[in-house]
């Protein structure tokens, strides 16, 4: 029996958790910026309307657009919505592939007549609408057997009513004049090369005997063949990766030189990550304390943590004296940030003598289970919390 998947791709996902936060935002030309307010990461459709690249460099949008509204980013928050959305899509199929945080693959094969709809198109709409309903957030769900054919009626999707569904015996119909500019997992270099033989388009593709993808592209060339010939090449893998470092960054809404505002925000980027490591069992054995200064300038320093922890009552210290060695009161900051590398799983760590660490590490869950009751910074490490009142020299 052919599979059915099925790819959830969240429309302009940061732009749209910012509408959700603030519904007033709707209908205006909104984007979502990089960390440290960088570069254009998020646009809604009418400011890609107005013309607004992504990755645009924000001093070059505001210049140039200057009527559309720029939004700091709010990770935090777009990771909860995240999972809201990760949740459903794990209730509504037994077998999910998280791409990123905000799309994933799902495996829908007989869903149809699990739900009673009037079948993969009828599932397709039902899917979105139900995210739609219970989170708010407007999703693309394209269906089709392979997951490559998924991308292409996704792509459709967002052009159409936000959901498509590409039926085996229709795929040449419903792909032939896609070009393959288009088509995921085509880069630049393979797109150069297919047009040096005459390809253009998916149904071009197609046509071409299996041989020549072989030859010139090898794995991946007859993975690209069959994929959009509709076979399942690439199966559902349930199992997500755990991250490789953690990093958590913020620009301030003034620049400063406040050396205990400083100083608390980096312990509150300390605390984030410490929090994301301890949801993913991670502990970390690098820390990196990052200052972005006024004029862009990036200062850093790193020290190992030994042994690696998650604990941010056994870093505090050590981010302390790394934040005092790249500080200088006659600078003036932008933004802050924390790296925390070398992640490991916690349960393969070396055992400490007498169990040292795991009384800090049990404290800090317990922190973790404070916060989810009674909300985010009800005390903090010391009397180094953040504070409420940003001075500049």
């Amino acid at each position: 029996m052919r599979k059915i998947l099925a790819l959830a791709d969240c429309n302009n996902f940061f732009v749209s958790c910012e509408i959700l936060k603030n519904p007033s935002l709707k209908g205006k030309a909104v984007c979502v910026l990089s960390n440290c307010d960088g570069c254009v990461v998020s646009r809604s459709n009418e400011a890609k309307k107005m013309g607004i690249k992504m990755g645009m460099p924000l001093f070059m949008a505001k210049k140039e657009f200057p009527d559309a509204i720029y939004l700091s980013s709010d990770f935090e928050y777009y990771h909860k919505i995240s999972q809201r959305v990760r949740k459903i899509l794990k209730d509504f199929s037994p077998s999910v592939e998280v791409c990123s945080i905000d799309e994933a693959f799902l495996d829908v094969s007989g869903l149809d007549r699990v739900y009673g709809v009037d079948g993969y198109e009828g599932l397709a709409k039902f899917l979105n609408e139900k995210i739609l309903e219970e989170v708010g957030i407007p999703v693309s769900v394209g269906i089709s057997t392979s997951k490559i054919l998924c991308k292409i009626a996704t792509w459709k999707a967002k052009r159409e009513q936000f959901y498509y569904y590409i039926p085996f015996e229709k795929i040449e119909e419903e792909i032939k004049n896609v070009e393959i500019d288009e088509i995921w997992s085509i880069g630049k270099s393979t797109a150069s090369l297919l047009k040096g033989h005459g390809i253009f388009t998916a149904g071009d593709i197609l046509k071409k005997e299996k041989e020549f993808f072989k030859h010139y592209l090898g794995k991946k060339g007859l993975e690209l063949k069959f994929g959009l010939s509709g076979e399942d090449v690439n199966p559902i893998c349930k199992k997500e990766s755990k991250p490789k470092s953690v990093q958590k960054t913020s620009s301030f809404m003034k620049p400063t030189n406040d050396k205990e505002f400083l100083k608390g925000e980096i312990l509150e980027h300390l605390h984030n990550a410490c929090r994301k490591m301890r949801a993913n069992n991670l502990v970390t054995s690098e820390i990196t304390v990052m200052l972005r200064s006024k004029d862009f300038r990036i200062i850093t320093a790193t020290d190992v943590v030994s042994p690696p922890t998650n604990a941010e009552y056994l870093l505090n210290k050590k981010t302390v004296e790394l934040f005092e060695q790249i500080y200088s009161k006659n600078v003036i900051y932008r933004s802050s940030g924390i790296y925390a590398g070398g992640l490991k799983d916690e349960e393969v760590k070396q055992l400490q003598l007498l169990g040292s660490n795991e009384k800090f590490e049990r404290i800090s869950k317990i922190w973790d289970k404070i916060e989810e009751k009674h909300g985010r910074g009800v005390f903090s490490v010391g009397d180094c919390g953040k504070l409420k009142n940003l001075t500049t020299s």
